[in-house]
């Protein structure tokens, strides 16, 4: 039971509750819409040439959290070393990106702003992403969470078949990859990201999940 409540503490506690909801909030709420940086001029403007697709956001809100959030209890209850070593990376991504939505505040601002003013109607999709929109912070952007995220869950689904090499836990992993994969692409099409920050939050994820398995080997996974 300890290495439950501990698993718990670190993923929901510290990641979820302090990086996510408190943390993630705050610095939303640091800076003006309007303000803040554009990366859609990197990559050739093939940000601007990726058109808004609203079907997206099945996968992008209706895939990805059911999929993190019950990633993040099977790891809490039975993940046992693989689940402390998924909530400290989850943490330690929260914490990082914190810092530097701070000191580099990227916005879509500009994408809302017209996409909100060109409404697409009888769209239930779309209506949903706008709703979306108008509740959920412009800034926060670079890294992507969305990608940061999955990646990580991502990896922690490979590290625990590679374990026990089983069907199930292979399939588990296999359609993690593939969320993951969809993830970063949706987050493209319903507008919510530029490139690099995907890019970005994929390296951050692949980083910082890599250092914590090299350098605490005393959580061994059984």
């Amino acid at each position: 039971m300890s290495f439950r409540l501990l698993n718990g503490f670190v993923i929901f506690g510290l990641f979820f509750v302090l990086t996510q909801l408190f943390l993630y909030s705050w610095t939303g709420s640091l800076y003006t819409p309007g303000e803040g940086y554009r990366l859609d001029g990197l990559f050739w403007g093939l940000d601007n040439k990726i058109s808004f697709v609203p079907r997206m956001a099945v996968v992008y809100l209706y895939i990805y959290y059911p999929w993190i959030f019950m990633s993040m209890l099977f790891f809490t209850f039975f993940g046992y070393g693989h689940g402390l070593k998924l909530g400290i990376t989850l943490f330690i991504v929260g914490v990082l990106s914190t810092v530097v939505y701070i000191a580099f505040p990227v916005s879509t601002h500009w994408w809302r702003r017209d996409l909100l003013a060109n409404r697409l109607t009888d769209n239930f999709w779309a209506e949903t992403m706008y709703r979306y929109y108008e509740r959920d912070t412009s800034f926060n952007c670079f890294p992507s969470l969305h990608a940061a995220i999955s990646t990580v869950v991502a990896c922690s689904w490979f590290g625990f078949w590679k374990t026990r090499k089983t069907p199930l836990r292979l399939s588990a992993a296999l359609a993690s990859i593939v969320i993951a994969a969809g993830t970063v692409v949706s987050t493209l099409f319903v507008k919510q990201h530029y490139i690099a920050d995907e890019i970005a939050g994929m390296a951050l994820g692949v980083a910082v999940i890599c250092m914590v398995y090299r350098f605490l080997p005393i959580f061994r996974s059984v």
